[in-house]
């Protein structure tokens, strides 16, 4: 039998942990006083605790390196002090767009390595190193200008949290919902959004 390592950056560690694809911050909030959470697919509706993890992807230390970016989008989606602008639009200042958009990469790249069937659409293919690469710091944001980020605020921010699920369009992308988020995250050189809308940009989430 073959022996499982971390899949980290330059990680050798062979002592793997139960880690989430989705952070369990975003799972605790949605479940709130209640004993489960519920896992909803167009098959079936399940019960489950804080989401869905894989035991063979990476060893304690790394997942903790990625939990700080985990941590910081939290508080980003969770938050406490924002303004509606007269225009309708939903403003957060002191943002950083760079590491709230290096939290969206370290999603895909998890849900792009797990082998879990939930995320069996998740492939960020030729990108999956580079993306790796960005999220654990070897390389800066900026050396995946593929890589772009669209933010939306829902009006009413539900309890619940999506998977990231391929766009259905010619764009190549995914979205998922965060915490009243609505997030389209996008790999596609072909179809490259204005400079100041680039997540190396983001000055404010709306």
């Amino acid at each position: 039998m073959t022996q499982l390592v971390c899949r980290g950056y330059r990680c050798t560690h062979t002592n793997l942990i139960e880690a989430h694809v989705v952070p369990r911050g975003f799972a605790k909030d949605v479940r709130g006083a209640h004993t489960h959470n519920l896992l909803i697919s167009l098959e079936k509706m399940s019960e489950i605790q804080l989401g869905i993890y894989d035991a063979d992807i990476l060893c304690a230390s790394c997942d903790g390196k990625l939990g700080d970016l985990d941590d910081y989008a939290v508080g980003i989606c969770f938050p406490s002090e924002h303004t509606i602008r007269p225009d309708g639009l939903f403003e957060m200042l002191k943002v950083d767009g760079d590491k709230f958009a290096t939290f969206i990469l370290s999603v895909l790249w998890r849900a792009s390595i797990t082998s879990r069937r939930e995320f069996a659409k998740v492939a960020l293919g030729a990108y999956e190193d580079d993306a790796r690469d960005v999220i654990f710091g070897a390389k800066p944001l900026s050396a995946m200008p593929e890589y772009q980020l669209l933010v939306g605020r829902y009006r009413r921010s539900p309890a619940s949290y999506t998977m990231p699920a391929k766009m259905t369009t010619a764009l190549i992308g995914w979205y998922l919902a965060l915490g009243g988020f609505r997030i389209l995250a996008s790999l596609d050189p072909t179809q490259l959004l204005p400079r100041s809308h680039r997540p190396s940009s983001m000055a404010m989430i709306v």
